[in-house]
């Protein structure tokens, strides 16, 4: 493909998933207080519920634009296809299922054949997630198999994709997986009922080939260059926060039985923040295989690390204080008041910064052992500097911590006369 007809293309890409999606998410905007769950009354949260409908539409963009990034300066990498591929599927799902929610449940009848977008909505899915977990997994970041023995995984996830398109396409019935409880699906089969209802298995085939297709990654990171496991860092990692948001959205939903205390809109904040998630990995794999900034992960993960448990101990401070003084209060006094959050508060606010220290420098003992020893080593040097005068001697050692820390091919190290620029006597 010549460099002219990769840049028609991916363009071509990207604007048909635009297309696709801004007219799909206006139209289910429309529809959000018919599709979203009812308020309870929390402004604040239902305020940021649409803040992050808005934000779903950039997330979910980053696929193609990520995609043309890449196609159009690496055109012969399959990475930047694949997220077009992966950004049109998803332009797909937006485009139908806005269409189907206007016309199926805002304005009933407003729109014509609005059955048929909400067939193709609850059949669309299987691209997307198909491509993404499987093929991107596959072949990232070189765009080549690690060996010709994957091919069978590839040849798999293929039929896997496909078979679950059919089958919840030609499914018939009510569409009651899309809420579309008293419409039936215009393309069922009657006559392959019994058929398709025993092929619906077929979706844990795409699950066996998404487990294969991340062990890919790990075999591949056992045998890539240094270079490519920083590349396949940045994937892992942005991979780990969206398993990791959608493991606190299962947690929680199952804490807060939804049957019993209703639809609260925290718990769709909860939801849309696992969506949100999914542009974290365009993102990571745009830089991965652009390399900009690439060798920063390290960082990225160091920090997240630290932050991630300094906001969970902080937490279980500040809930563990509220309850423990609230219960104490309600003892000695008979009521409760805003001292228990007031002294939760203050301990939370003393407590951030010696916290973050001790849990920087456990983080750093345990999983960045070279950091953390050259981190000891400047402090050892600077403390015996104090006391230390002899030149020699501290040529010696400020050359050896220098190696040390550092670990450079050879070292030289020059002083200045105290004579220079003076003229003798």
């Amino acid at each position: 493909m010549s460099p002219r007809t990769a840049r028609v293309t991916a363009w071509a890409a990207f604007i048909g998933a635009t297309a696709l999606w801004v007219p799909g998410f206006v139209l289910d905007w429309q529809a959000r207080d018919i599709t979203s769950s009812p308020s309870t009354g929390n402004r604040v949260a239902n305020l940021l519920i649409e803040a992050l409908q808005v934000s779903l539409l950039i997330a979910l963009l980053a696929f193609p634009l990520v995609g043309l990034l890449i196609a159009t300066r690496r055109r012969t990498s399959p990475i930047g296809w694949l997220l077009l591929a992966i950004g049109l599927g998803w332009a797909v799902v937006v485009g139908t299922g806005g269409y189907a929610d206007y016309g199926l449940k805002h304005h009933p009848g407003s729109l014509p054949r609005a059955d048929i977008a909400a067939g193709i909505a609850g059949a669309a899915w299987a691209a997307p997630v198909g491509i993404m977990g499987t093929f991107l997994l596959l072949l990232f970041p070189t765009g080549r198999l690690p060996s010709r023995r994957w091919r069978i995984v590839g040849y798999t996830a293929l039929v896997a994709i496909v078979g679950c398109t059919v089958v919840s396409l030609l499914q018939p019935g009510p569409m009651t997986g899309g809420g579309y409880d008293a419409t039936s699906n215009p393309f069922g089969i009657e006559s392959l009922a019994s058929i398709l209802k025993a092929a619906q298995s077929i979706v844990l085939l795409l699950a066996v080939t998404m487990a294969a297709s991340a062990a890919s990654l790990v075999v591949r990171f056992r045998r890539a260059s240094a270079a490519e496991r920083v590349q396949i860092k940045w994937l892992v990692t942005a991979a780990s926060m969206v398993a990791a948001l959608y493991l606190v959205d299962i947690s929680v939903s199952a804490i807060v039985n939804r049957s019993t205390t209703g639809e609260s809109p925290w718990l769709d904040l909860l939801d849309n923040l696992g969506v949100l998630g999914f542009g974290l990995v365009p993102v990571a794999i745009g830089i991965a295989v652009l390399r900009h900034r690439l060798f920063e992960i390290d960082t990225i993960i160091r920090k997240t690390v630290v932050y991630t448990v300094l906001v969970a101990c902080l937490a279980a401070l500040y809930v563990g204080g509220v309850y423990a003084i609230d219960r104490v209060v309600r003892t000695a006094s008979g009521q409760s008041g805003a001292l228990a959050v007031t002294i939760s508060t203050l301990a939370v606010a003393l407590a951030f910064q010696p916290l973050r220290g001790r849990i920087k420098r456990g983080v750093d003992r345990r999983f960045y052992r070279t950091r953390y020893d050259a981190v000891r080593t400047v402090d050892r040097f600077a403390s015996r500097l104090r006391e230390q005068v002899e030149l020699d001697a501290v040529t010696a050692e400020l050359l050896d911590v220098v190696y040390d820390t550092l670990n450079p091919a050879s070292t030289t190290l020059w002083l200045q006369s105290p004579y220079q620029g003076q003229r003798l006597p």
